[in-house]
């Protein structure tokens, strides 16, 4: 058998037993929520309409109709030239990882729609919190940039924070036909200087100009970032998205967090179950998931 043959038939088992094992995994933790709840009954609006929902569905990210208009299977992938697959959105390229294939491609796009429809509880941004014409936007753990290609071309300067080298090939992908306009920053965003890790305090202290919105989701660092941008926190007219569902308590944590530093801040609607976290998730199980924080004069 060629040897190429053999690699792919062994991963595309190992990858259905991954899945089936996963599989197996979400639908005992689907079991325990509703069991929970059953015992449990939520009285609160949005809670209740989220019990509801997983009461006749399988277990997902989100909880709501909005997301069943997504379709990945008819997201159209393409190969460019130098072998990096790209879907195209607006208009425009958005590129993704060159050892990702057709289908996680797919997948893992329709996450991101899904992620910034304007229902769901992971949109950064809503009618009157959003980057305007004219702003700089710190885009910090951005992995593909969706976010920021989004506002590219409203938006007067971008800095993306991404330290994955394969996300660093796609970003420059992407970005190109605004390289004048865009910095990537290939380094961890922390409250530490120096190696493979920067603070915003010490990189914007640097740079010519300061961000007016920044969008922040570092898969559970979001502390330290914030801990690393104490002097930026201090500027009036500026807007922050910061993700809030990788640990339990932290829309709670960040919540006093800004209004500690005088912030106006708000939760988006909605709720969400974090997978990634099953194993240590515990009541309500439902978490929210972005803190809108406004600095105001």
């Amino acid at each position: 058998m060629n040897l190429n043959i053999a690699k792919k038939a062994v991963y595309k088992v190992r990858s259905r037993w991954a899945a089936y094992c996963y599989s197996g995994k979400q639908k005992a933790f689907r079991k325990k929520v509703l069991d929970y709840y059953a015992q449990h009954p939520p009285q609160e609006g949005e809670l209740k309409e989220a019990v509801n929902y997983l009461a006749s569905h399988r277990l997902t990210t989100f909880y709501g109709t909005f997301q069943e208009k997504y379709d990945a299977a008819a997201i159209a992938v393409f190969i460019d030239a130098a072998g990096l697959p790209y879907v195209v959105t607006e208009g425009k390229r958005l590129y993704f990882k060159r050892r990702m294939n057709k289908h996680t491609v797919r997948l893992v796009f329709n996450a991101l729609r899904m992620e910034q429809d304007a229902q769901s509880p992971h949109c950064y941004t809503d009618e009157h919190f959003k980057a305007e014409e004219g702003d700089t936007l710190a885009d910090v753990g951005c992995a593909e940039g969706y976010f920021s290609l989004l506002n590219i071309e409203k938006v007067k300067r971008v800095y993306l924070f991404e330290q994955d080298a394969e996300w660093v090939e796609a970003l420059e992908a992407t970005f190109a036909p605004w390289k004048e306009k865009v910095t990537i920053v290939p380094k961890f965003v922390s409250d530490r200087d120096g190696g493979d890790e920067v603070s915003l305090d010490r990189f914007f202290e640097q740079a010519n100009e300061k961000p007016d919105f920044y969008k922040i989701d570092v898969e559970g660092a979001e502390k330290s970032v914030l801990d690393g941008m104490q002097a930026l926190l201090h500027r009036p007219r500026q807007k922050i998205a910061l993700c809030t569902y990788h640990r339990h308590a932290d829309f709670e944590t960040f919540s006093r967090f800004f209004e500690e530093r005088g912030y106006a801040y708000c939760a988006t609607d909605g709720l969400m179950i974090f997978q990634n976290d099953m194993e240590n998730a515990r009541p309500p199980y439902f978490r929210k998931c972005v803190l809108k924080a406004r600095k105001e004069p």
